[in-house]
């Protein structure tokens, strides 16, 4: 178990045999979000525009059953503010780590945090609309995606967002 990649487990191995082999089958489906109107006019971006799509889907890599859990979470959350969205993407995070725990409890902590990271991403995945990011509380969101684009379109924001020194 030591060489396996925790990011994808159990859709790309695990030495745990499950009973129903169905819920392993990866969904194969890629979630880029609504492009925004600029982009489809051809005009340049906002600068804090969330245009950089991650290139590829965590949840590409998930069983359909889970994505499809992902999904019912996304759409109880979207008419919710980033506020308790933040909240409760933390709180499915560990609760997508611990359905893996329950099958395979030998893991460790530190592929058990990689779990939560998955979890919170694929959430988070499933709630990018790929508007620009307007809260703060929506910047720290994306802050702890495991893809680089949202990283970067939450530092660009949240240093558009900081106060100006004022020099006296």
């Amino acid at each position: 178990m030591a060489d396996t990649d925790f990011r994808t487990w159990p859709a790309h191995g695990s030495n745990f045999e499950h009973s129903d082999r169905k819920w392993m089958t990866p969904a194969g489906r890629f979630n880029r979000g609504f492009t925004s109107a600029d982009q489809s006019n051809g005009e340049q971006p906002a600068a804090n525009q969330n245009t950089g799509m991650p290139a590829f889907s965590l949840a590409d890599h998930l069983p359909e059953m889970i994505v499809d859990a992902i999904g019912e979470w996304a759409v109880h959350l979207r008419p919710q503010s980033w506020r308790l969205r933040r909240r409760a993407l933390s709180r499915f995070a560990e609760a997508f780590a611990d359905q893996f725990v329950a099958l395979n409890p030998a893991l460790s902590d530190e592929e058990y945090e990689s779990l939560t990271e998955i979890g919170y991403t694929c959430l988070l995945e499933k709630l990018d609309d790929g508007q620009p990011i307007s809260e703060l509380d929506q910047a720290h969101c994306y802050k702890r995606s495991v893809h680089d684009e949202h990283r970067f379109a939450a530092d660009l924001f949240i240093e558009m967002s900081a106060p100006a020194a004022t020099i006296h």
